[in-house]
């Protein structure tokens, strides 16, 4: 039976990811940083210990897999202050080419990296594809553009299959990112109607992701570099918003807030956290990722492996409501 390394498997998506992986009938070897008692795999799953940044111990846990999907890495934050700071070319592209030499040694036949459509830019006008030049913005963004280059690089040296999956928002039953937030804030009270914007974000089940990988573990050569992977459709954030208010079992608003107020309210939120020193709950960067388009498209990925991605947002709502509510106990 073929071996999988996952890396990063004690996050959201390295979690699902090698339960996915297990139950389509591999063997899956699972990368954490440190043993933790809150992620549970599957009883026969190989856990390893080992962190990016050590050379030999990444050649020791590559060893005898046959593909590597490597999620391990220094995610962003939404702090811009906190992203100037952290040292993501040190995990990102450093660890990267550790786990490559491993890879090699061991004679991996497939990688799959998981980088980020946010090396095109932090929004898009209209809809962006792989045709589109990479512009990344954030010391975050630039490190994995500078990993996928690595990761080509490898692949053309040795002949292994590698691609990238460039991914945005990922959302599930997990706390981590905006989504949980902002079902937190609707349940609370604490959210505003939101108005109709017309804007098109692009997120990505995570269900799908597992689906997708599955497919790039698959691929018989090497093609494209680098796919883009999202659901069936954008999202609009209002359309977004009514859904959760309805998993939360609330009606939907009749009276909007007028975009012109929230605009003003970030306004103030920029002249407070000028003054202050601290971060807001609504400034221009927070509004921008709530009315701004960030919008991609998945039909290279389709076309080429075949993707058709099984989850949509409005079927996820309800298991993301009873992750939310599990979590007040």
């Amino acid at each position: 039976m073929t071996r999988i390394l996952v890396t990063g498997a004690a996050g959201f998506l390295g979690e699902h990811l090698v339960k996915g992986l297990h139950d389509a009938g591999y063997v899956v070897r699972a990368l954490v940083r440190e043993q933790s008692l809150t992620v549970s795999f599957p009883a026969d799953v190989e856990v390893a210990v080992g962190d990016l940044l050590d050379a030999r111990a990444m050649r020791a846990v590559t060893a005898g897999c046959a593909g590597v999907v490597h999620l391990a890495g220094k995610a962003h934050v939404l702090n811009e202050k906190q992203s100037a700071a952290l040292d993501f070319n040190g995990i990102n592209v450093v660890g990267t080419r550790h786990i490559l030499e491993g890879a090699v040694a061991g004679g991996a036949s497939h990688v799959v990296f998981a980088s980020t459509v946010k090396v095109f830019g932090e929004t898009t006008a209209g809809c962006v594809d792989e045709s589109w030049m990479p512009c990344p913005e954030t010391p975050y963004a630039r490190s994995k553009w500078v990993a996928e280059q690595l990761l080509m690089g490898y692949a053309k040296k040795t002949g292994f299959i590698a691609v990238s999956l460039r991914l945005p928002m990922v959302y599930g039953p997990t706390q981590k990112g905006n989504l949980f937030r902002m079902i937190a804030a609707i349940d609370q009270g604490r959210f505003p109607p939101l108005p109709h914007v017309n804007n098109a974000r692009s997120m990505l089940h995570v269900g799908n992701f597992v689906h997708a990988t599955k497919l790039a573990l698959q691929q018989s050569r090497n093609g494209q570099p680098a796919y883009v992977v999202t659901d069936e459709k954008p999202y609009e954030i209002s359309e977004i918003y009514d859904l959760l208010r309805t998993g939360l079992g609330k009606t939907i608003p009749k009276w909007r807030m007028p975009l012109w107020m929230l605009k003003m309210g970030a306004a103030c939120g920029d002249m407070i956290q000028t003054a202050t020193g601290r971060s807001v709950p609504v400034n221009s960067s927070t509004l921008e990722k709530l009315i701004g388009s960030a919008w991609y498209s998945a039909a290279a990925i389709t076309r080429d492996l075949g993707y058709c991605p099984p989850y949509r947002f409005i079927d996820a709502v309800p298991e993301m409501i009873r992750f939310y509510r599990a979590s007040l106990r």
